[in-house]
């Protein structure tokens, strides 16, 4: 993401801008999501070869394998696919992420306030940059470290600027 992508305010300068170098294909959730999703479909497959359904039974259990075949599978491939198409820019003022595999949509976080980023390392010197829930979170960045601590000076140098000065 550049500075030309997005409405920066008066003032506003970008610090940092990249992109996940590191796509996950399945996250924690996955793991009982995935499974559930093949018993579904498992059963909703068995179900419309073995009773041969018809009307709105067999509406029913198509859907039912669909929703089975997504939970499966489907999420994983569409989230992999949306990764790829997101970028992350960190202002003196804001975290953004814009993503969305058909639409893009875009994220942000005001810095000043923000609590400290926590880092999770990934495979191949990534990582997982997260503030905590509702926030933007950077997920499979390169050069992890060094973005958190950029990251970190930028949160206290914008809680410090929302600080009213002493009074005389």
């Amino acid at each position: 993401m550049s500075a030309g992508e997005i409405e920066l305010s008066p003032g506003e300068r970008v610090l940092w801008a990249g992109e996940p170098v590191q796509r996950p294909l399945y996250v924690a959730a996955d793991g009982v999501i995935a499974p559930a999703g093949f018993v579904l479909a498992a059963a909703a497959l068995w179900f419309l070869l073995a009773k041969q359904p018809s009307g709105a039974t067999m509406a029913v259990a198509v859907v039912a394998l669909v929703l089975g075949l997504y939970g499966a599978i489907g999420r994983s491939v569409v989230r992999y696919l949306a990764f790829g198409r997101t970028t992350y820019a960190v202002t003196d003022s804001r975290v953004i992420a814009r993503s969305g595999l058909f639409r893009q949509k875009e994220r942000a976080s005001e810095l000043a306030g923000l609590p400290s980023p926590s880092l999770k390392p990934g495979p191949s010197r990534t990582g997982t940059i997260a503030f905590g829930p509702g926030t933007v979170t950077l997920v499979g960045i390169g050069e992890p470290k060094r973005v958190r601590d950029l990251l970190t000076k930028a949160i206290d140098e914008a809680t410090a600027r929302q600080v009213p000065p002493p009074a005389a």
